[in-house]
């Protein structure tokens, strides 16, 4: 019999689960569509491995492919150098009949400025039918690599030797900022990027606020024509404000520039073709992931009809759930009873489920060998956790009287024991090393990943534990608060961190929080809003717009809860007579 209620728990818990996973993971709707190539894409074939920065550069043989495989996708393509492997763009283009806006990158040394500006000069002359535009820097003026009577003068250099139109590319705003740049070029090539703007706009919200910025450009600079020279958005990172990373909002904003473009009749080229891996060394995970195309070159959505948010989810469901039940055969020999057999699998199917997702999103957001180094810690403390949890709840549910022992009574005038097998040792790392995040992210938060996928299994293991101990000490008259107090969630005790993590993890919660407020503080923050009224509304709303930066405070404030109640009881004890 028992082995008969072990399979039918088994069984009905991988069913549960392969259910979840299926709604969790249906293909969303994304009501814009787009039937045509895309008018431009930006053009940079880097693979993993390859990078401007260490110069290791891209083949012939795989810039090819590569253009090849922007055939019907795009009808066109911008780079960003002139070098760099890059001269061979023109000719293979023309090949295919893509139009190229080729670009000279401008930085900070007179001498490879000197090179890029002659390479374009050259491959404008050599390529007239392929090369249709060029672009003379790009975001010289953003990063000040330059002023602005020094790029003036390089594009006056490429202005003096080429017949196609000339521009430089920035931000749309440096336009305004430096008019004297716009009156040289023959049309401007201004940045759209609604993500990354100091106060981000929802990708819901796009249409009125890039048709909005096109005009002020035309209002300041009439009839010079205009290029959205880059216009995106990521796929995976870290969100920003109400600005949400995935997929679905990755191509609903692509579908919706192209017919945004369309309706308006706006110029525009899509930033980028092919995720960059690369990227991630500037700006974190989030600067990796804007391709319409991943990294291996596949497709990441389709232009018409709902997107898969995770589209390899029949794969990772088959791992979790295999593992969930792994872990029941292999802890549930101590329990008898269908009840307690189903408790303790779905509890596995919940774990698994937070595990392996742990464990793909680690893998995609490593990019390099610093990053495959902390992975392994990212990957062993879930997994080590995984363990640790389940076998405390099977101990539970095998003698439920376990699940009682609330509030330190188990623990009085024991010394410090900490067992990191059996999870405490681990839980208390994590809470110090969640907070050392938290407060990365409210220093220097701007490209760093807010990490709910790396406490997932700590945070909501403790939110199932806490679940479980509560149902059996309610079950048995026991009180609520002694049930989701730390004591007894795991062997051993540790009073000054029970008061110091009671305290620590709520601020955490809350700097977490003031993080997204202090974002929008951009450097034009105080000239935009002079008056102290006017800035507070715009970072209290910036605190909780962003959603992914809520979970991470919420996530916070669960995982203090037991520590806070538990110093609680220890206040109590403090203030009874001996």
């Amino acid at each position: 019999m028992r082995w008969i209620s072990l399979l039918a728990a088994l069984a009905l818990s991988a069913a549960a689960a392969a259910a979840a996973w299926w709604v969790a993971d249906r293909p969303v709707p994304v009501a814009a569509e787009w039937r045509q190539p895309l008018a431009s894409v930006s053009f940079a074939p880097f693979r993993r491995g390859e990078s401007p920065l260490t110069k290791m550069y891209p083949t012939r043989q795989q810039i090819e492919r590569d253009l090849a495989a922007l055939v019907g996708r795009a009808a066109g393509l911008r780079t960003y150098t002139a070098r760099e492997g890059l001269e061979v763009v023109p000719e293979l283009a023309a090949r295919l009949g893509l139009k190229v806006t080729f670009s000279a990158w401008l930085g900070g040394e007179a001498a490879t400025n000197d090179a890029e500006l002659t390479a374009l000069i050259t491959a404008a002359n050599k390529y007239p039918e392929a090369i249709q535009r060029v672009i003379v820097g790009n975001e010289v003026l953003l990063r000040r690599d330059l002023p602005p009577d020094k790029l003036i003068a390089a594009i006056r250099r490429v202005k003096a030797a080429v017949r196609q139109p000339v521009s430089t590319a920035d931000v749309w705003a440096y336009y305004l900022k430096y008019p004297e740049v716009a009156r040289e070029v023959d049309f401007l090539t201004i940045h759209i990027l609604p993500f990354w703007e100091d106060q981000p706009v929802a990708v819901d919200r796009i249409e009125p606020y890039v048709v909005g910025i096109v005009a002020q450009l035309r209002q300041a600079f009439p009839g010079k024509p205009i290029l959205i020279g880059e216009s995106g958005w990521p796929s995976l990172g870290r969100d920003r404000g109400s600005a949400v990373v995935d997929v679905v909002n990755e191509a609903s904003f692509v579908r919706q520039m192209a017919n945004i473009a369309a309706r308006h009749g706006f110029d525009y080229n899509i930033v980028e073709a092919f995720d960059q891996p690369w990227k991630s060394a500037l700006e974190g995970t989030v600067g990796a992931a804007w391709g319409i195309l991943d990294e291996a070159r596949h497709p990441k959505f389709a232009m018409t009809g709902p997107v898969p948010m995770v589209a390899d989810w029949p794969l990772r469901a088959g791992y979790a759930i295999a593992l969930g039940v792994l872990a029941s055969l292999a802890l549930s020999w101590r329990l008898s009873g269908f009840r307690q057999c189903l408790t303790l699998a779905l509890a596995a199917q919940i774990l698994a489920w937070l595990l392996v997702t742990t464990l793909f999103h680690v893998e995609a957001v490593s990019f390099g060998p610093k990053d495959y180094a902390w992975a392994v810690l990212r990957i062993g403390l879930p997994a080590v956790l995984f363990i640790a949890m389940l076998t405390r709840c099977r101990d539970w549910l095998a003698k439920p009287d376990l699940a009682l022992q609330g509030a330190l009574a188990s623990a009085e005038g024991a010394p410090f024991a900490i067992n990191p097998w059996r999870g405490q040792g681990l839980m208390l790392f994590c809470a110090l090393y969640a907070m050392v995040w938290t407060a990365l992210l409210l220093f220097d938060g701007r490209y760093r990943d807010i990490p709910e996928f790396d406490f997932a299994v700590p945070v909501g293991g403790l939110a199932v534990m806490l679940g479980l101990r509560l149902t059996l000490t309610l079950g048995q008259g026991g009180q609520a608060i002694a049930a989701l107090c730390w004591d007894g969630l795991f062997p051993g005790s540790h009073r000054r961190a029970i008061r110091l993590l009671a305290w620590c993890l709520p601020l955490a919660a809350l700097a977490a929080l003031t993080s997204e407020g202090v974002a929008v503080i951009g450097e034009d923050f105080r000239s935009i809003y002079p008056a102290l009224a006017d800035r507070l509304p715009v970072v209290l709303t910036a605190m909780i717009a962003n959603r992914e930066m809520n979970l991470w405070a919420a996530m916070l404030m669960l995982w203090g809860l037991p520590f806070a109640l538990a110093r609680r009881t220890l206040a109590r004890e403090a203030a009874m007579p001996a």
